[in-house]
């Protein structure tokens, strides 16, 4: 069992580390002409902004000696993590392509796992200088005006002043408002979709990129996100943490819970929904 004021001490880490990798990311962002793009092994792209992010929250993260699992340092056996009870689940730039098409829509992702579920979650959002980020106790929050900071080093008092406990939107949007992939789309999204239309009426379509979307689901700005193209543990991890902690409900659309440390580490297709959509029913 995790107490106080050790998920205070988490939580501290997760933050910091998650507003300096911004400020790395944003410096290369907004200085580079190049990003030197490359292919990694599932035709992915990365770039340098990727590789000097996970560095940096690797290095950060090391204080707490809990293992590291991220998107550039996925190269870890099954069998050396399949044991982990405590670890860290990060995705140092959320969004690369978003990132390359110079759109801000990237974030940075950190989770603390725990029993291979998410513990508590940090979301970061350079470009708009917005931070989302759950306790499991306290629940979830958004904080604003939050710049990109190499040298961040926020206490807990700190980071839950002046945060706005989510969701800030407390009824369904009218029309109902649904989340998409800006880059990552199927015909099976637009099936389920017509599905949700003959149930609630007119629905409205919004796109977005990165983890953002189960952000915008947590305040409730959105009242659903789909995904049925691939995503992996590490897209998801601290959006779910975040979401959870804001009442929203994160499934795989079997109605399975999502499932993390596996051997391949690849999402099903999944579905975020608020409260008011709890018993809408898929039919796959």
């Amino acid at each position: 069992m995790i107490e106080r004021e050790q998920t205070d001490f988490f939580l501290v880490e997760a933050y910091n580390a998650a507003v300096r990798a911004g400020a790395k990311i944003m410096e290369i962002y907004t200085r580079y002409d190049d990003f030197f793009v490359s292919l990694k092994a599932d035709s992915t792209p990365i770039t340098i902004a990727d590789k000097e992010a996970h560095t940096l929250i690797k290095n950060h993260l090391s204080v707490t000696r809990i293992p590291l699992l991220s998107e550039e340092g996925r190269d870890l056996y099954y069998d050396e993590r399949r044991g982990w009870d405590l670890f860290w689940m990060v995705d140092p730039l959320d969004g690369t392509e978003e990132f390359i098409k110079r759109n801000g829509e990237f974030t940075v992702n950190i989770a603390l796992m725990v029993d291979n579920a998410p513990f508590l979650g940090v979301i970061y959002i350079p470009t708009t200088e917005t931070i989302y980020f759950s306790d499991p106790d306290r629940g979830s929050f958004c904080k604003t005006g939050i710049k990109p900071d190499i040298d961040s080093a926020c206490t807990i008092s700190q980071i839950f002043a002046d945060a706005r406990r989510l969701p800030v939107v407390a009824e369904r949007n009218t029309p109902l408002k649904v989340a998409l992939s800006r880059s990552h789309e199927s015909n099976q999204v637009r099936d389920l979709i017509r599905q949700l239309q003959d149930q609630v009426g007119e629905v409205r379509i919004v796109e977005y990129g990165s983890s953002l979307k189960m952000c915008l689901v947590a305040e409730g700005a959105v009242d659903c996100y789909l995904r049925t193209t691939p995503t992996s543990e590490w897209d998801t991890a601290a959006g779910e943490a975040i979401a959870r902690g804001a009442g929203v409900r994160v499934v795989a659309l079997s109605g399975e819970p999502l499932r993390y440390n596996e051997e391949s580490l690849e999402n099903p297709p999944f579905i975020c929904l608020t409260r008011h959509l709890s018993g809408y029913e898929w039919q796959q």
